[in-house]
């Protein structure tokens, strides 16, 4: 995993002279870029630009708390909604802002993109957070201007337009970076998906005392993680609902590192076992993030999925990871029952507002 990937929020120290270890500094803040001769961390005092020969050591750290209260409970929504797109981000993104544009206009500049503005994302797999556009920041065009953008961006791949909006919190109020966008998405015939709803948890309080995965497994069945998926899970992910492109889903759910699979089986007397259910779980910046969780139909309510659910969060306790979060249909009366009884609360709703 590379630390300084754009995007990421670190603390870097560097020295403040070529090859002076005694006299250095820190910078705080999220990589807005980087190539191999250098970074650029943007800090509370503005960018900060690090030659890559003067660093001396990086060290990944959780999005800046908005209040004083519970580690999974002092994020802000737009954080947890990069966090939870850092975690399913298909290979064809592109960040929409200003000076994005300026830089690609200039032939003679070998600028990388800046991480700000909206997050493009295009993927031929069904999935739509992987097939949407994410208002992270101001993309410094103006609401209408940048819904242009959006739809030639899309357009241009042969896609529909699908904005992601989101709530500050538990409410229908749209948070401040997506809030010009209700009118003027109902003016060009956008339709809102249903309620999506972001949960966040405490890793230690969704174990309920397993202090390993194998330690989570009900009565009756036994506990795997793996680093790759089976055709088995793929079965079972597509048994509950039409994935789009085998290919591009495959790279979805693989691309992630570091990226985990928490199974539970259950064995029968004759020694062969059968898949009863399964997650996905990601590491991205000091949090976990819980996807593709999905439980056998006729072995529903049976402990299965929490199983599944207090093994990941174990997992991701043991590497010192305290805060998880996972988005649930808020018609999924199921999976916010599993996740409520283990801790978690809703931080903010999202729906996917699709043209035409």
């Amino acid at each position: 995993m590379d630390e300084l990937a754009p995007g990421r929020r670190v603390v870097v120290r560097y020295a403040l002279a070529p090859g002076d270890d005694h006299s250095t500094s820190d910078a705080l803040g999220v990589v807005e870029s980087a190539d191999e001769s250098s970074v650029v961390i943007g800090t509370k005092r503005g960018p900060v630009r690090i030659a890559r020969d003067r660093i001396l050591l990086v060290h990944e750290v959780p999005p800046a708390p908005t209040r004083t209260g519970r580690t999974h409970e002092i994020v802000s929504a737009v954080d947890l909604r990069r966090i939870s797109a850092a975690a399913w981000l298909p290979s064809d993104v592109s960040w929409l802002h200003a000076e994005n544009l300026r830089n690609e206009s200039d032939d003679s500049a070998e600028v990388g993109l800046l991480q700000k503005g909206w997050l493009l994302r295009s993927s031929e797999s069904a999935t739509r957070r992987a097939g949407s556009a994410l208002p992270v920041t101001a993309s410094g065009l103006g609401w209408a201007e940048t819904l242009d953008a959006v739809e030639a961006w899309y357009s241009a791949r042969q896609r529909p337009s699908i904005v992601q909006i989101f709530s500050a919190d538990d409410s229908t109020t749209l948070a401040p970076e997506c809030e010009g966008l209700g009118p003027l998405l109902a003016e060009r015939g956008y339709t809102p998906s249903n309620t999506v709803l972001l949960l966040t948890g405490a890793t230690a309080e969704a174990a309920a005392g397993a202090h390993s995965p194998a330690e989570a497994a009900a009565p009756g069945l036994s506990i795997d993680v793996t680093e790759a998926p089976s055709e088995l899970h793929y079965a079972a992910w597509s048994s509950e609902r039409e994935l789009g492109s085998p290919e591009s889903f495959r790279e979805l759910v693989e691309a992630d590192s570091p990226c985990q699979f928490v199974t539970a089986w259950a064995t029968h007397p004759d020694g062969s076992r059968t898949m009863v259910a399964t997650c996905r779980v990601v590491e991205r910046s000091k949090w976990g993030v819980l996807t593709n969780l999905v439980t056998r139909p006729d072995l529903r309510r049976r402990g299965a999925g929490r199983s599944v659910v207090r093994a990941a969060a174990a997992l991701l306790a043991q590497r010192g990871v305290r805060s998880y979060l996972v988005d649930i249909e808020a018609d999924n009366a199921a999976s916010l029952g599993l996740f409520t009884a283990l801790g978690a609360g809703v931080r903010h709703r999202s729906w996917y507002a699709r043209q035409g």
